[in-house]
């Protein structure tokens, strides 16, 4: 039997669906880079607003502390919303009245069997830390270990709500 010495086998390298498969790349990523430069647009979302008929009790007892800051600077508003027990209250507090207020109604929490009172502090955007310090220190006089942040951009929600 005659056998035929084996040939030597020369690879070679096919570089042609190499070259197309980057020409593709670099033609997307050019019409891409100049989609995204042109193709910018503003979109505003609407405020999320809750229904009248979300269940609250669920959430446990909280208190929301919002931080205002006037337009010009100048001392902070605290504003104090939320169900006191007996009522819806809104009003606005003096700095001296946050510790005294949260150790009440963490203590009235405690004592009701409700669990512990969360603290949603919202805040301004343009409010300093000092005036956030404020209810941050009151929340750990009063022991609240639930605190919760918000920050407001600026912009009031729609007038008439959104859907």
């Amino acid at each position: 039997m005659l056998f035929k010495p084996p040939r030597a086998v020369s690879l070679t390298l096919n570089l042609a669906p190499m070259v197309d498969v980057m020409m593709c790349l670099i033609i997307f990523f050019i019409l891409a880079g100049d989609i995204v430069k042109s193709d910018h647009r503003q979109l505003d979302m609407p405020f999320a607003l809750a229904a009248a008929t979300t269940d609250t009790s669920r959430l446990g007892p909280r208190v929301v502390i919002n931080v205002v800051t006037p337009a010009g600077g100048g001392a902070a508003e605290y504003r104090v919303t939320g169900w006191d027990g007996e009522q819806i209250v809104d009003r606005v507090i003096d700095p001296d009245e946050i510790a005294p207020l949260l150790a009440q109604r963490a203590s009235d929490a405690r004592r009701d069997g409700q669990g512990e009172l969360r603290c949603v502090i919202r805040a301004h955007r343009d409010a300093r830390y000092r005036d956030v310090e404020l209810v941050l220190r009151g929340c750990g006089l009063a022991k609240i270990r639930g605190i919760v942040f918000g920050v407001h951009a600026g912009q009031e929600p729609p007038a008439g709500g959104g859907s």
